[in-house]
């Protein structure tokens, strides 16, 4: 049996957590037998000994990083058609973050009939993969509603909006009718033993029409006054005000004493290798490899690090209860610290808050200075993509800029991929490069990033075939359609190739497809994708080079490879940048340098632990922060031994909120902690590494090739 939360009135505390048993009053809700879930997954079904709310509480302990628990599959009650949420109530005691892959399955398999069950002794090695799936990321010892939205169901969004408590939630799959639903699991992770066998609570799980209610308040706060987790204790973790000034101030006293190499240029270019000065910065190739150049004419590898900036905001609205304290936005001097988002969100700022505290009005003024003596101190040479941009046009350090406001337009062809034969395309592409203007004579200017991680490029999506999920008209419709009749010369021919029965080829821009009608509809549907994809590319990069001709179009940030439709139209580009989270180095990059002709750039990577304040680690983990270390230092040596790669950028400068930043992340991954106090195992060893880079890069030294013990990656 679940827990009915219509029983009225029943105020429950136990182990420190209150629960509200009051009705949702949703007009459709139902709920799931968990027991008989459990059974049916081939699992043990233990229930809690002290549940921390009324009702029966499954009890799960996964066996495998597969194992998962099947909560409703055809012929179950409940009616997908009129729900809008999947909800479901848990929590755990592990001192890392869940992640909750909540995984759709289609009614029928490719084979036909129902797809089997993915865990439990009779799935073996044959486990179905789900049609869409959600990432979702729970915080430790915090009783969760995890809330997902079935109209991320259709595919069109990646990133779901926050909910109270629950972390971030990421999409992916192709798209799935409510009526196609054939299973619904919930696999919970990390799993790893030794060191990852974790175990946790369920206490219902439903479908409703509408958000659930609120939960109680917690008992005791997650926050602390300067933005730390209160479950943890830690080296170096802030315990009062005195301590927070003298770290801070020690810092301003020494920044001041630092200074990059003497055979580094200004730029922080090699001096002992030069090329032809511009003035700004270009990439040569030498005959054996790729090199940026920086305005004096030195050879120059891009080390950067992203996001150098006060930023760390994190969501507050709905979840209030858990901080320790909060400022009061009406307070002259700590009020800035906060600010609401569209929607009405509101955030808070304990970075920023935390120097205001140290330094007052004057808070700005000493930031900048320790930053850039750290940035000298750690021999980073490039402030990197998302960073503060007052801040970097003024440092005299290099930097990228990232470019914003993409070229859009009124619709979209699939998530964000504009329709790009619409005359409005093109006026937009202007506008877009309008904004390079003010820093196209900048010499500190390295290049501009088009844009970061396009969301239809997550996944290997075909769009021409995607825009026909609707009957939405569209001007590169109009333009397929065109390009299908002067490849086929009748409507009997093309009838024929595409298996249908229309009296023009004219009728195909009022179809939907939910299935490709025959092989040589998918081929045209691939390549006339190919033809869109070069237009996406092709109008903003004519339109910022007639803008900026001096300084470096760095390309797109894609998030990965995904398909080959990302090199279409890539000779556009001056350099090739991909987001590379790889492990233990940088993920291939030859090809993508030798189908695209161009050098490449790792626009982002990162390794993060649990072993200090934060509970997840990013997309790649270490296990603890000298891991860190050792996993900083091979990717970055091992990268620079590559002749086409001429940068990497770490991401990112700051820790993230532990109580998740606007989506929800919260990972271990910066240099630099909330109360500014830096990870010294981590930038002592990116000083040792970016030492060494030139020498490295020319084949000099040998890179270093110490691997570190993998663990799971923990993120949403």
């Amino acid at each position: 049996m679940t827990f009915d939360k219509r029983m009225i009135g029943l105020l429950l505390i136990m182990g420190g957590m209150g629960y509200w048993c009051e009705g949702v009053r949703a007009d459709y809700r139902v709920d799931f037998d968990l027991k008989s879930a459990m059974e049916r997954s081939g699992r043990c079904c233990e229930m809690a000994e002290n549940p921390v709310w009324a009702g029966e509480v499954i009890k799960d302990r996964p066996q495998s990083d597969r194992d998962a628990v099947i909560v409703w599959q055809a012929g179950d009650p409940g009616d997908w058609e009129r729900a809008r949420y999947l909800v479901c109530e848990l929590w755990h005691e592990n001192d890392y973050s869940a992640v909750v892959n909540l995984e759709f399955f289609e009614k029928q398999a490719a084979g036909g009939g129902q797809i089997v069950a993915q865990s439990g002794p009779e799935s073996g090695s044959k486990r179905q993969e789900p049609r869409m799936a959600a990432k979702i990321g729970i915080l430790p010892k915090l009783r969760t509603q995890m809330v997902f939205d079935l109209n991320h169901l259709d595919g069109q969004n990646i990133f779901m909006a926050r909910v109270p408590r629950q972390l971030k939630c990421t999409v992916l799959g192709q798209r799935l009718e409510r009526g196609d639903i054939g299973k619904v699991a919930l696999r919970i992770g990390p799993y790893q033993p030794p060191r990852f066998k974790p175990t946790f609570y369920l206490g219902a799980v439903w479908i409703s029409d509408r958000m659930p209610e609120p939960l109680p308040e917690v008992a005791e706060p997650v926050v602390d006054a300067f933005g730390q987790w209160t479950a943890r204790e830690w080296p170096g973790k802030i315990a009062d005000l005195e301590t927070l000034k003298r770290l801070n101030e020690t810092q301003l006293a020494e920044a001041g004493e630092v200074a990059y190499p003497e055979d580094w240029s200004v730029y922080g270019g090699w001096k002992k290798r030069r090329f032809e000065a511009t003035g700004f910065f270009r990439t040569h190739h030498d005959g054996k490899r790729w090199w940026l150049v920086d305005p004096e004419g030195c050879a120059f590898i891009s080390v950067g690090v992203d996001c150098i900036g006060t930023g760390a905001s994190g969501t507050v609205t709905g979840q209030e209860d858990l901080f320790a304290w909060l400022p009061q936005r009406d307070d002259p001097l700590l009020g800035g610290t906060s600010n609401r988002r569209r929607g009405g969100s509101d955030s808070v700022n304990f970075y920023q808050l935390n120097l205001v505290r140290v330094f007052g009005e004057q808070w700005r003024e000493a930031w900048e200075t320790i930053t850039t003596g750290q940035l000298k101190r750690y021999r980073i040479n490039t402030i990197a993509n998302w960073s503060d941009m007052r801040y970097a046009r003024a440092a005299r350090v290099p930097y990228v800029y990232p470019m914003g406001g993409f070229p859009s337009t009124r619709t979209q062809l699939f998530r964000d991929f504009p329709d790009v034969y619409a005359e409005e395309y093109g006026q937009k592409a202007g506008e877009f490069a309008r904004q390079l203007e003010p820093m196209k004579d900048d010499p500190y200017l390295i290049g501009y990033f088009l844009r970061n991680e396009p969301t239809w490029a997550f996944g290997d999506h075909t769009i021409a075939f995607e825009m026909f999920a609707t009957d939405q008209p569209s001007a590169s419709k109009q333009a397929f359609v065109a390009w299908l009749k002067e490849r086929y010369p009748t409507v009997a021919a093309f009838n024929r190739a595409w298996k249908l029965e229309l009296k023009s080829i004219d009728e195909i821009g009022g179809q939907t497809f939910k299935t490709y009608p025959s092989e040589a509809a998918k081929a045209d549907f691939r390549e006339f994708t190919g033809l869109l994809v070069e237009r996406y590319v092709q109008a903003p990069c004519e339109a910022v080079k007639q803008i900026d001709p001096h300084h470096l179009n760095l390309g797109m940030r894609y998030a990965w490879i995904s398909s080959d439709l990302l090199y279409r139209a890539g000779e556009a580009f001056d350099v090739f940048s991909i987001n590379g989270y790889g492990n233990p180095g940088p993920p291939e990059t030859a090809e993508i340098a030798r189908r695209s002709g161009k050098p490449v750039m790792i626009g982002e990577f990162h390794f993060g632990a649990v072993d200090r304040g934060l509970p997840a680690t990013g997309i790649q983990g270490a296990l603890n922060q000298q891991q860190r270390a050792v996993a900083y230092r091979y990717y970055v040596e091992q990268g620079a031994a590559r002749p086409e790669l001429i940068g990497m950028h770490y991401f990112q400068w700051l820790d993230q909120p532990i109580f998740g930043r606007f989506d929800g992340e919260n990972y271990n991954i910066g240099l630099i902690d909330i109360c500014n106090r830096p990870y010294e195992e981590l930038t002592e060893a990116a000083r040792l590494t970016h030492e060494r880079i030139y020498e490295v890069a020319t084949g000099a030294v040998a890179p270093f090739d110490e691997v570190i013990e993998r663990i799971p990656s923990i993120h949403y």
